[in-house]
């Protein structure tokens, strides 16, 4: 063949172009360009976010563009899916109690600013400390069983500190009626999170992407070591994983603490974003099931997939909930409606959820370049 490379179809390119295809393939799974593509991702995200759609809900006559704090919403959410994806997605448990995390890393962040300082990072900081030590004795209690007892043992955790919130604990918490003393103070004693910042929208934003560039960085680094490819393992065969020596107990709970900390570093955002707290957006055992949600909805067992479905979840229920249809009306409440169609239709449909299915879609398009390239011209003549 003179040299040149085969292709899996039978057609022959030259190296050169094999090469730079070949590369970006391998350049993909890179901790590197995970990286980068996020940070990329951050930057353009706000303008799609409102502008684009903005500007073809004009063209539809529906006002379905974004606004300011959404764009933040979506990240804040999407790093506890990322998280918690690395539990389901990978390690195969299912946990319906993490909104325990996401809460209490919220209220510790709040109480801290209240009464001690107010420091976006500092807040970050006690918030994601707290989930993660809750996490030990909840993950230790809990990954002896499996299946649905794990999920239903999750779950009651949730609702016993949810309904501590509510009332023995209301002293702290301030019970029904919220907690709203939050005092963010400025991020390094100069920025105020509501500053504008040129084309990506406010400080509060950037504060929140270079958490979900962490995010993604962490994930993606535990996901290519060793403890990463235990993970997997153990969401396809746990027994085989006992078999060749190593505690699966504590890989399992290793698992179930790391997801938490990702909740923990969530809900501290959250509470910075919302400046108010409530058990019941924070600690109630829907708020776990949101995260399920979201998860299979972006594509569990992927990197950034989880967050693909926060977008979509946090979309339908803060701009499409405002829409008003000719025969239907306003939507209002009924957005969950919508949002269990949309799920249907994932799960029926897209089994690898949105991202997978983009990337499928992105695949077919490289391979159908590849053929194109390496047919000869329609006419028979050279190219």
């Amino acid at each position: 063949m003179g040299g040149d490379d085969l292709r899996s179809d039978g057609g022959a390119v030259a190296p050169g172009e094999a090469s730079v295809l070949d590369r970006a393939r391998a350049l993909a799974g890179r901790d590197g360009a995970a990286i980068v593509g996020t940070i990329v991702a951050l930057i353009v995200f706000p303008y799609l976010l409102i502008d684009g759609l903005g500007m073809l809900g004009d063209l539809i006559g529906y006002r379905i563009g974004g606004y300011e704090g959404l764009a933040s919403l979506v990240l804040i959410y999407g790093i506890v899916v990322i998280g918690f994806n690395l539990l389901l997605g990978y390690t195969g448990l299912l946990s319906f109690g993490h909104a325990a995390f996401f809460g209490t890393a919220a209220y510790a962040a709040a109480i801290f600013s209240a009464q001690v300082y107010g420091s976006p990072l500092l807040m970050v900081l006690v918030g994601t400390v707290v989930a993660t030590l809750l996490a030990w004795p909840i993950g230790f209690m809990s990954i002896r069983r499996s299946g649905v007892y794990f999920a239903v043992l999750t779950l009651t955790f949730g609702q016993m500190l949810y309904f501590w919130a509510l009332g023995p604990g209301a002293w702290l918490t301030n019970g029904d009626n919220g907690f709203s003393g939050v005092q963010v103070a400025d991020l390094f004693g100069t920025l105020r999170l509501e500053g504008i910042v040129p084309f990506v929208g406010t400080w509060m934003y950037v504060f929140v992407a270079v958490f979900m560039v962490l995010a993604v960085a962490v994930a993606s680094r535990i996901l290519n070591s060793p403890y990463g490819l235990i993970f997997k393992a153990l969401g396809e065969n746990e027994q085989r994983v006992s078999f060749v020596g190593l505690d699966v107990f504590r890989y399992k709970l290793m698992a179930f603490v790391i997801s938490a900390a990702f909740a923990g570093v969530g809900g501290s955002l959250f509470v910075i974003h919302e400046s108010y707290i409530h058990p019941t957006t924070a600690l109630y055992w829907i708020t776990s099931g949101d995260f399920v949600i979201m998860t299979v909805l972006g594509g569990t067992g992927t990197l950034v997939g989880p967050v693909f479905g926060a977008f979509v979840f946090e979309y339908i229920s803060n701009v499409i909930s405002g829409v008003s249809l000719p025969v239907i009306g306003a939507i209002g409440s009924l957005w969950r409606l919508i949002l269990g169609a949309v799920f249907v239709i994932v799960v029926w449909w897209l089994p690898e959820g949105i991202y997978g299915a983009i990337k499928e879609g992105v695949a077919w398009g490289v391979d159908r370049i590849e053929r194109d390239r390496g047919q000869p011209a329609a006419d028979g003549g050279e190219d």
